[in-house]
């Protein structure tokens, strides 16, 4: 009986936090944002979730995306227009921290 591979997919995570007074501005770019980097060649999906931030009254913002090889993912992080680049181009708190991760099951 033979063995199935492995699933695995390349994944990005960013975590921000921007003041509530710019949530309805930003929320508006984001929903551009999704549908421009859906259009990347091999990404399967992008995710944001967001919560009131309890600590400074802003919005704590995650953005995920998943990706079929790890080449196409270097290439939108090199070349793309990534999470950290809308933040700073909306002139918003920065991006805390981001991480690419192996998405295992």
């Amino acid at each position: 009986m033979a063995a199935a591979p492995p699933f695995v997919a390349y994944s990005t995570m960013s975590d921000a936090v921007v003041p509530a007074s710019e949530w309805p501005y930003l929320y508006a770019s984001l929903q551009a944002y999704k549908a421009h980097v859906q259009e990347y060649p091999g990404c399967q999906k992008m995710e944001l979730f967001a919560a009131v931030d309890g600590g400074g009254g802003g919005m704590r913002i995650h953005c995920y995306t998943v990706w079929d090889t790890p080449e196409q993912l270097d290439a939108f992080l090199e070349l793309g227009y990534t999470f950290e680049r809308l933040v700073a181009d909306l002139e918003l708190a920065g991006v805390e921290r981001s991480l690419v991760m192996e998405k295992l099951f």
